[in-house]
């Protein structure tokens, strides 16, 4: 179902439809009913938040919904055992809390996920089932469903496009490392200087080490076949990688070089780009992405970062405009699992295959243990994160 088919009921429904709930009496019609219950008792309403509350001492769902104009709010009153319709409230809107949900209307149109699906995604997240409360919020430029349950402490929040979690990360959480943009643009500027000409930029990864953290810069060279993985700490290069792309990494890259010439903006300005948008925000890894769609390919650097608040997001720079002209938006993170070397989101006989394929080769894509090479330590990762 559309968002548009479900956000603007049409008129045609009538009460009718929610007096159809009262008929199978239940313990709890459950939020998918209630969803759709709230949307056909208000119309004329877009569903911004449906909740469980008590009124006079009965347990009720009350949706949230609003016109247009955003000039009114509707205010449906369920029975939570029948879906039945109690009443619908209609109240007038403030000017002081018109700016956040302008913020959530403009955005409306992007949405794919409905609240039923969101709540579930949410309960799978967080193992749990008493929701209180799911409404549309804004969390660190991403439009989210923000799900609430009775404990008053747990809270989820699903990208409304995705249907993926936003990790909210606590001060003592066991975060991936990552360094301040000034740190990673330097990096990439000293890794290209290494390389000289011929060579650029196509990614980067954070990682922990006693000393601190360093800048694991992957660069492409344009017109041969092969790849480096540059190592920098601080003002200098610890250590250089070259090799040829293998598996698949072979398509993958040949994608990525046949594009480039797409590309106007750079990682370094693409991650100033993240700096300005959340500012105070932590890097942790970046990668140049092709995209082929019927209009043709689209070029964007994708970039994990962590914010002040510490959400982390992945944060999308179209890399075919300047900087001030491209796209930008953000998404929930997409979590890569480790052993999975074909990226087909599963760890099966195809990785073991990739692993053998590549066995004894420098291939620090691959590499789980730091030494650049391709062995037993890879087929430990394939076999205990095996789907």
């Amino acid at each position: 179902m559309s968002l548009k088919t479900c956000a603007f009921a049409s008129s045609s429904l009538t009460l009718a439809v929610v007096a159809s709930f009262a008929s199978s009496v239940s313990a709890d019609i459950g939020y998918a009913a209630a969803v759709d219950a709230a949307r056909a008792a208000a119309p004329l309403g877009t569903l911004f938040g449906i909740q469980q509350r008590e009124r006079n001492n009965v347990m009720i769902y009350e949706g949230e919904l609003y016109d247009a104009p955003l000039n009114t709010q509707f205010q449906a009153r369920l029975d939570l055992e029948t879906g039945a319709l109690l009443r619908v409230d209609v109240n007038g809107v403030s000017k002081s809390a018109r700016p956040a949900l302008q913020e959530i209307a403009d955005r409306l149109g992007e949405v794919q996920l409905d609240f039923a699906p969101a709540i579930d995604a949410a309960n799978a997240s967080s193992a749990r089932s008493d929701v209180q409360k799911a409404a549309f919020d804004m969390e660190a430029g991403i439009l989210a469903y923000q799900v609430e349950y009775f404990d008053g402490v747990t809270k989820v929040y699903i990208d409304s496009v995705t249907g993926g979690v936003i990790p909210h990360h606590g001060q003592d959480d066991d975060m991936d490392p990552t360094n301040p943009s000034t740190a990673v643009i330097a990096a990439i500027d000293i890794a290209e200087a290494h390389k000289g000409a011929g060579w650029v930029t196509i990614g980067l990864e954070n990682e922990s080490e006693k000393g601190g953290n360093i800048v694991e810069v992957l660069l492409m060279e344009l017109k041969g076949n092969m790849l480096s993985m540059v190592r920098v700490a601080g003002d200098a290069v610890l250590s250089s990688s070259d090799f040829e792309p293998a598996g698949n990494q072979i398509a993958r890259i040949a994608l990525l070089r046949d594009n480039w010439d797409l590309v106007v903006t750079d990682l370094a300005a693409a991650v100033g780009a993240a700096e300005a948008a959340y500012p105070g925000a932590g890097i942790s890894e970046a990668e140049f992405e092709v995209e082929t769609e019927k209009t043709g390919n689209t070029v964007s650097w994708k970039i994990n970062l962590i914010t002040a608040d510490l959400i982390e997001v992945d944060y999308i720079v179209d890399a075919s405009q300047a900087i001030g002209n491209g796209f930008r938006f953000a998404t929930a993170p997409v979590t890569s699992i480790v052993g999975d070397y074909t990226g087909n989101g599963i760890v099966d006989a195809q990785d073991i295959a990739e692993v053998f394929h590549t066995w004894g080769a420098i291939n620090p894509l691959m590499d789980v243990n730091g030494d650049d090479r391709v062995g037993s330590q890879e087929v430990a990762a394939v076999l205990s994160n095996w789907s």
